[in-house]
């Protein structure tokens, strides 16, 4: 089951990755404009965070088969109807159905591989990553119609028939007022952090081309050279972790966030900046995945603590890099490692925070005993 998931999961990597390239074959096609092409983007978050909040607030019960069902449903139909020849506006409709089943699929495989560990959710987030570095070359090849039913046609034989199960995990007993106060503080920073790690992801995919243009690429050089940061992506999240198998996830997290540092200077030179977006998502990719792994150790009732958390995180990937491209436009391409190391420095610190506070708390409980 897990290889079908990590399969699943680089297919909807190259849903995702296809939106933005799709963009401009639409505008051309429908004869849009800017703003409304970027409905497309629009409708896919929006029908991904009212998946991702309605999956938090069910029960049980009703979050382990009828969720996965609908959302498996959801989804099929979305790519089914991007597949056909429709004119707008039923392609943004076909990618808000679409963003419906994404985010309740996200949700679901996500919880279900951070509760058995950080292999489990680096693998189907590094499959993730591939399959995004995959989807704007596929889609500038066939233009979108194929490749949709293809994808719809993939991810239903690779699904599995059966609801993953999540493995067991140490409930940390919320049966008092004192002790849902202490738990809440935890969850507040790691939605905090997963809402910069977001505008830090998105920020810089969302920009690369713009910023390799602005060094004197190419139009064609710049949009061929943006897969380096999703390839870099996929290779943190599938090769880091071997190296660092021994590491907790805090010390992952802000090894990892440090490094990108050193990215961000790489890309403010214009000979250096393809290597340097490579290596920012090396340094980028494991993030993620490590703080999905540190919540199910740290907090009870992983999926609607993850359905939190992602929730605040796709608020993240909408407005920061929006607010990024504002601080642009204000003062030069040029400066997006400054902005980006504006978010960086919010999600390190949060995260050192984070450690110093279970360290404490273990402490505490040591002390105890």
């Amino acid at each position: 089951m897990v290889v079908r998931l990590a399969i699943v999961f680089g297919m909807l990597g190259l849903f995702q990755a296809t939106l933005g390239p799709l963009i401009p074959l639409l505008r051309d096609r429908d004869d849009l404009s800017p703003a409304t092409a970027g409905l497309l983007v629009t409708g896919f978050f929006g029908g991904c965070l009212v998946s991702t909040a309605v999956g938090g607030a069910l029960t049980d019960r009703w979050a382990r088969g009828p969720l996965y069902v609908v959302s498996s449903v959801l989804l099929l139909v979305g790519l089914g109807l991007l597949a056909l020849p429709t004119a707008w506006p039923w392609p943004p409709l076909a990618v808000a159905v679409g963003g419906l089943g994404f985010g309740g699929l996200v949700l679901i495989v996500n919880t279900v591989m951070a509760t058995r560990g950080l292999t489990y959710v680096n693998l189907v987030n590094g499959t993730y990553g591939l399959g995004a570095a995959a989807g704007p070359a596929l889609i500038s090849l066939t233009h979108g119609g194929v490749l949709f039913a293809v994808l719809a046609a993939g991810i239903l034989v690779s699904l599995p028939w059966t609801v993953p199960e999540t493995a067991p995990v140490a409930e940390a007993g919320m049966t008092t007022e004192r002790e849902r106060l202490r738990l809440s503080l935890p969850l507040v920073l790691f939605c905090a952090m997963l809402f910069c790690y977001a505008g830090v992801e998105t920020g810089l995919s969302s920009w690369e081309a713009t910023h390799l243009r602005a060094h004197g690429y190419s139009a064609n050089t710049a949009a061929a050279l943006t897969s380096l940061f999703w390839l870099g992506l996929a290779g943190g999240r599938l090769l880091v972790p071997l190296v660092t198998r021994n590491w907790s996830p805090p010390r992952l997290i802000v090894t990892a966030l440090l490094a990108c540092g050193a990215g961000l200077s790489v890309i403010a030179f214009a000979f250096s900046a393809p290597a340097g977006f490579l290596l920012l998502g090396v340094c980028v990719g494991p993030i993620f995945p490590a703080t999905l792994a540190w919540i199910a150790r740290t907090l009870p009732h992983p999926r609607r603590v993850n359905a939190a958390v992602l929730t605040v995180a796709m608020l993240g990937n909408a407005a920061v890099p929006a607010l990024i491209g504002y601080g642009l436009q204000a003062t030069s391409v040029l400066a997006l490692p400054l902005f980006v190391a504006v978010a960086l420095a919010g999600c390190l610190g949060i995260a050192v925070a984070l450690r110093a506070k279970a360290r404490e708390r273990q402490g505490v409980s040591q002390g105890t005993v």
